[in-house]
C-alpha cells in the first residue's frame, strides 16, 4: 500500500515536473519571439528611416545643385548682359567720336580753303567746298552746307563765327542763290550777304549791305 502511494506520488511529481518544464518552455519561447519581434521592428524603422534620411538629403543635394546652376546661369547672364552693354556704349563712343572728328575735319579743310582778303568792301572769291554735285541747297543748323554758308558770311563780312550773330539765313530768291542777315558782337554793325553757289567751288558772297 506503502509502494503504491509512493509510485503515484512520484508519478504525480513526474507530471508536475514535466507541466512546468513545459510552461518554463512556452515563456521562455515566448519572451525569444517578444524580443525577436522588438529588434526587428527597430531594425525596419532604423532602415525606413535611414532610407527616408538618405532620400531627404539627396532631395536636397538635388535642389541645391538647381539652385547653384541657376545662380550661375544667372550670372553668367548678367555678365553676358553687361559686357554687351560696355560694348554698345564702347562702339557709341567710338562712333561719336569718329563723327565728331570727321566734323571738325570738315570744318578745318573749309577754312583752310577760305580765299584770303574778302570783308565789306570785297572782292569775293568762293570759298571752297568739300561737296559733290549736283549740289542742294539746305538750311539745316549743322549741316555741311549750313556750315560752308556760315563759313561764307564770315569771309564776306569779316566777323569771325564766335563773334557772330546768324539772325537769319535762307532763300536768296533762286536755287543757287542764299541770304544771311548777321550783326557783329565785338562793335554791333549789321549786314546783309548775298550768296551765290559756284559748281565745285562752294559759296561765293556776292554783295554786302549794311543794316542801319
Amino acid at each position: 500500500m506503502k509502494r503504491n502511494q509512493r509510485y503515484e506520488s512520484r508519478l504525480e511529481k513526474r507530471k508536475q515536473n514535466r507541466f512546468l518544464n513545459i510552461a518554463i518552455g512556452l515563456v521562455v519561447l515566448l519572451i525569444v519571439v517578444v524580443a525577436f519581434n522588438l529588434f526587428s521592428g527597430d531594425d525596419n524603422e532604423t532602415a525606413s528611416t535611414n532610407k527616408s534620411n538618405s532620400e531627404e538629403t539627396t532631395e536636397n543635394n538635388e535642389s541645391n545643385n538647381r539652385s547653384i546652376e541657376m545662380e550661375t546661369d544667372d550670372s553668367k547672364s548678367k555678365a553676358n548682359d553687361e559686357d554687351s552693354e560696355s560694348q554698345d556704349k564702347e562702339e557709341s563712343s567710338a562712333e561719336d567720336k569718329d563723327k565728331a572728328d570727321e566734323e571738325a575735319t570738315e570744318e578745318e579743310k573749309t577754312e583752310s580753303e577760305t580765299p584770303e582778303g574778302g570783308g565789306p568792301e570785297g572782292p569775293w572769291q568762293p570759298i571752297g567746298t568739300s561737296q559733290t554735285e549736283p549740289h542742294t541747297k539746305t538750311y539745316d543748323d549743322g549741316s555741311q552746307d549750313w556750315n560752308e554758308m556760315v563759313q561764307a558770311l564770315s569771309y564776306a563780312t569779316s566777323i569771325p563765327q564766335d563773334q557772330m550773330t546768324i539772325f537769319w539765313l535762307g532763300n536768296g530768291g533762286g536755287p543757287d542763290l542764299s541770304k544771311g542777315t548777321v550783326q557783329s558782337k565785338a562793335d554791333g554793325k549789321k549786314y546783309d550777304v548775298m550768296l551765290q553757289w559756284i559748281p565745285e567751288k562752294g559759296w561765293q558772297p556776292t554783295s554786302v549791305t549794311p543794316v542801319q
